[in-house]
């Protein structure tokens, strides 16, 4: 496997490389920024832009379970009206901490880790990355190893196994893999599961498709809850 040297890197060990741009990953580095300005840092992402799930994930609906107020960072309050936000929302609010902490140029887009370990006579770790574009791969090394993967699955989302289900010859997707330009106008839909990610979809699609059923194996409780919380 050739070794590619990418500009994006330097040469010498670095303090900090954070795997993953999400939302922790930027938090992490928003942090190092603030709280410790001389240590060096990195973030290298397997996907080609920043986000994580919330730039990922394109399902109807698509929203925090999480109250924004307590889930967004201490250094920078939500200041929407809205406790509980959209995918954009999200995205906004993480762009706006990344720019202002001048993360976003400290990025390194395609680089999945794909093995690391750590070096007791050197006292650092050494971080093996793959180029996702060309395959090359380079090594790494740093002080401290910050995982900000998350624990989705981002290349095979869960699958459960259904009894006969190729007799149904309509579209099968997968919530974490939506077609942005699926149109279920018109269309008779049925949602498997009761999830967090069931609880926004369902509603979401009411409006346009025919018909929407949900199927789920163990009843859940739910209550309303809108979308800005008075208290």
């Amino acid at each position: 496997m050739p070794i590619e040297t990418d500009p994006a890197f330097s040469v010498e060990p670095i303090d900090v490389l954070i795997i993953g741009a999400g939302i922790s990953g930027i938090g992490c580095a928003c942090y190092l920024q603030r709280e410790l300005p001389g240590k060096s840092w990195e973030i290298v992402e397997a996907r080609e832009t920043f986000g994580g799930t919330w730039d990922l994930f394109k399902y109807p609906g698509i929203r925090s379970d999480s109250d924004l107020y307590t889930f967004s960072y201490d250094f920078k309050p939500w200041t929407s009206p809205n406790a509980l936000a959209s995918a954009e929302e999200i995205m906004s609010y993480l762009k706006e901490a990344a720019e202002e902490h001048n993360v976003l140029e400290r990025i390194s887009y395609n680089r999945k880790v794909v093995s690391a370990s750590w070096e007791s006579d050197e006292a650092l770790w050494t971080v093996t990355i793959e180029n996702s574009q060309t395959g090359a791969r380079e090594t790494r090394k740093c002080r401290w190893l910050f995982g900000a993967t998350g624990y989705y699955d981002y290349d095979e989302g869960f699958r459960p196994a259904f009894e006969d289900e190729d007799a149904f010859h309509g579209p099968k997707i997968h919530p974490q893999f939506w077609p942005e330009d699926f149109d279920y106008s018109g269309k008779r839909v049925a949602i498997i599961g009761s999830g967090a990610t069931a609880v926004t979809l369902v509603p979401s699609m009411t409006d346009r498709a025919a018909h929407v059923v949900q199927v789920q194996r163990t009843p859940t409780y739910i209550m309303p809850r809108p979308k800005q919380d008075k208290v």
